[in-house]
């Protein structure tokens, strides 16, 4: 059964990942966690089903020729439309919030500094980088464009509709063709230039915003410059890099407070990521299968609710194995199994989500969770008379099938009543 348990974890992470693809920021976080469990559930479900009628180890031959097709019954109901409706919940409990949530702006403009001093300033190109992963972060529905400012005003992107993981691939393309850093500071261009160009491409109740990238100061008309965008309601959040002047930095400070927007003066390049990691454009609408974003990222709150209701949703997947196959005490082996191997995947995904690969931790986590639940007999195996034994030593018929010498009119050990029902 491990085997087919694993083809099945396979298929599942890969129908996920499918949802996730075209659906994630297009559907509600509710609505996409019940469809990726749900679909998880009735792959893996139906691979264990298939190995016991092939090799019926757990239940014995009379099971395969008396009630397997009662498995093909309850292989929707127990595994799709459970896991959906429990997914669903979890999902909705994981992303309620206690606190005032007000709209984010849907229009992002990242207006970007490549004057001379960038080369010193960001060597390594980091805040293209920051960019890059900014960009990942926002939802499908948004739309997102590029400007770069030196004392001229070039569009690496106008604003464009991230509709799917490709429109996003190819804004990101756009930051590797950005020129390298020449000439000197026009802040006050840039902004014009950001706000002519937002307001012609408005649309009817979407709110905007401009995240600002510098390391200098320049002349600028300030009240000139900051009033369109209080009059559209755009907000503007500024990031100084490096060390800029005092000059430089009251600039940018004011600028943001104008317009509602935030300052962060980042010292070092290196640590620019993370400045654009404190500004939210996700509208903290995170899922168990994703990373968390925005305040929430760090909470030990979150942390353990996702870790319970990960253990939840293999406890409930092994559950809907022990339906399929009628047993209740198959069923209480799987449940346990299921919860430990819920335990693990979601320590997996609370600590590996944030890396550089989440594709991979979420593919590492569903393998695991098919492996573990497939092993459950093995690791607790429940008696009839309720005791549990870890890493058992017998087969699973010896627990599960008839007494020893005890035979029924097929042949076999095999118990004929129905157990779980």
């Amino acid at each position: 059964m491990t085997g087919f348990s694993l083809t099945g974890g396979l298929i599942g992470f890969a129908a996920g990942e499918a949802v996730l693809s075209r659906w994630e920021g297009i559907w509600h976080e509710t609505l996409v966690m019940g469809v990726y469990f749900g679909l998880f559930a009735l792959i893996v479900g139906l691979c264990c089903l298939l190995a016991e009628i092939i090799a019926p180890e757990l239940n014995g031959r009379n099971w395969r020729l008396r009630y397997a097709a009662d498995g093909w019954k309850w292989l929707l109901p127990s595994t799709l439309l459970l896991l959906f409706a429990c997914g669903a919940l979890f999902q909705w409990i994981y992303g309620l919030q206690f606190s005032h949530r007000t709209a984010l702006p849907q229009d992002y403009v990242l207006v970007m500094d490549t004057s001379e001093s960038m080369k010193e300033t960001d060597p390594d190109e980091q805040s293209l980088e920051a960019a890059k992963s900014l960009i990942g972060r926002m939802d499908k529905n948004m739309r997102a464009g590029i400007l770069t400012f030196n004392e001229n005003v070039a569009w690496v992107q106008k604003l464009t509709e991230l509709k799917n993981n490709a429109a996003k691939s190819e804004v990101m393309a756009q930051l590797d063709a950005v020129a390298s850093p020449i000439g000197g500071t026009d802040i006050g261009l840039a902004l014009t230039e950001a706000i002519g160009h937002m307001t012609e491409e408005k649309l009817p109740g979407r709110k905007g915003a401009v995240i600002l990238i510098s390391d200098g100061y320049s002349e600028m008309d300030f009240d000139n410059v900051t009033a369109p965008y209080k009059q559209e309601g755009i907000i503007i959040h500024t990031i100084g890099i490096g060390q800029p002047n005092e000059q430089g930095s009251r600039l940018l400070a004011r600028i943001a407070e104008a317009t509602g927007g935030t300052y962060q003066d980042v010292k070092q390049a290196e640590l620019i990521s993370d400045a654009f990691q404190n500004i939210d454009v996700s509208g903290h609408r995170y899922h168990l299968m994703g990373e968390r974003t925005g305040p929430a990222a760090a909470s030990g709150y979150y942390a353990v609710l996702r870790v319970v209701m990960i253990m939840l949703i293999g406890a409930l997947l092994g559950l809907s194995l022990g339906i399929i196959f009628d047993n209740r005490y198959l069923a209480r082996s799987f449940a346990l199994g299921g919860a430990v191997a819920g335990v693990l995947a979601g320590l997996i995904l609370e600590f590996g989500l944030s890396s550089n690969h989440p594709v991979f931790v979420r593919g590492v986590a569903d393998l695991l969770l098919a492996v573990v639940l497939s092993l459950s007999t093995f690791l607790f195996a429940v008696r009839e008379g309720n005791t549990v034994t870890v890493m058992r030593r017998k087969s699973a018929r010896e627990y599960y099938g008839r007494p020893e010498g005890e035979r029924n009119r097929f042949g076999d050990n095999s118990k004929a009543g129905r157990r779980f029902r």
